[in-house]
């Protein structure tokens, strides 16, 4: 079985920035993802406005990715499927084939993926009008009409996207109320907000962008609201399978990490949209992968 000083578990800003620091560092560092770069590079276009790059720090996550190929000698394009702490410290990852790997120190850089509505147009107009996530898109729909999906996680949505949009039309498609708070009543008394509760959303309709947003009530009655934008915020689920049972998570199932990116678990470290201090920011990502692989240095240097 191969032994290494660190084990890096995802590709994406996070993952990658802490294998290069890791690299940098001397250390025996292998790199477990299917793929490398994450979904840090795509456009987004809207009607009178050209295709552009919506992501900040592509760039940066794209350099990583090309040193990280071209120096690292232990990357397994694959997904990971059991992680066991062993006796006397470290832990033991089994792959997708079935071969194990191990090491002194986990970096857990595994992500998070947006809660979908599963509704008809959300994924065909995908960076064409629809966004799951308000802090990347809302400055282009200054003066547009635009839909916002969700419930409490979608009120600084609403707030962000009030300050810039023509109207926001805020559907709360599922069964969860607005608790009473000093954000939910600033936001619901903006006159640029028009509240849809007990409404379902039925579809999302277009030509080449986003045209509409169609909702169906409770008493059957069908509405079919003009808009530019369809904003998707029940927030993002982490990806936390392979340590569900293992490390401490906060109420949504983040990884929760010190200001240094410790677990609760001695030698094991996370970093990016997994942890409690996700940001859905690729700079973020980037900044927590690094911490991540200097506090795990730190960690294996005190060891030796």
């Amino acid at each position: 079985m191969a032994e290494y000083d660190i084990i890096v578990l995802g590709g994406g800003p996070a993952g990658l920035a802490a294998t290069f620091y890791s690299l940098q560092a001397q250390l025996n560092v292998a790199l477990v993802a299917p793929s490398l770069g994450g979904k840090v590079s795509y456009p987004f276009a809207l009607r009178g406005l050209p295709a552009v790059e919506a992501v900040w720090g592509a760039d940066l996550t794209q350099q990583f990715e090309a040193h990280v190929e071209a120096k690292l000698k232990a990357y397994f394009p694959q997904e990971a499927k059991q992680i066991q702490p062993r006796h006397g410290g470290g832990f033991q990852v089994m792959l997708d084939d079935t071969s194990l790997i191990s090491a002194q120190t986990l970096i857990v850089c595994t992500g998070a993926h947006p809660q979908r509505l599963y509704v008809e147009g959300e994924m065909q107009y995908f960076g064409r009008g629809v966004s799951f996530s308000a802090i990347s898109h809302a400055a282009f729909f200054r003066n547009r009409n635009v839909a916002v999906i969700g419930g409490e996680r979608a009120l600084p949505a609403v707030q962000k996207l009030s300050a810039l949009a023509a109207r926001v039309y805020f559907v709360i498609a599922r069964t969860d109320d607005i608790k009473r708070s000093h954000l939910a009543e600033q936001v619901l008394r903006n006159p640029k907000v028009f509240l849809f509760q007990e409404w379902e959303v039925q579809g999302i309709s277009g030509d080449e962008f986003v045209t509409s947003l169609d909702l169906v009530g409770v008493n059957g009655e069908t509405r079919s609201l003009p808009v530019e934008g369809v904003f998707v915020e029940f927030g993002l689920l982490p990806n936390i399978e392979l340590v569900r049972d293992l490390v401490a998570l906060d109420e949504y199932g983040h990884i929760i990490v010190n200001q240094r990116n410790e677990t609760n678990v001695p030698g094991l470290f996370a970093a990016g949209d997994v942890t409690n201090v996700h940001a859905e920011q690729v700079p973020v990502a980037i900044g927590e992968g690094v911490k991540a692989a200097l506090s795990a240095w730190s960690y294996l240097a005190m060891r030796r």
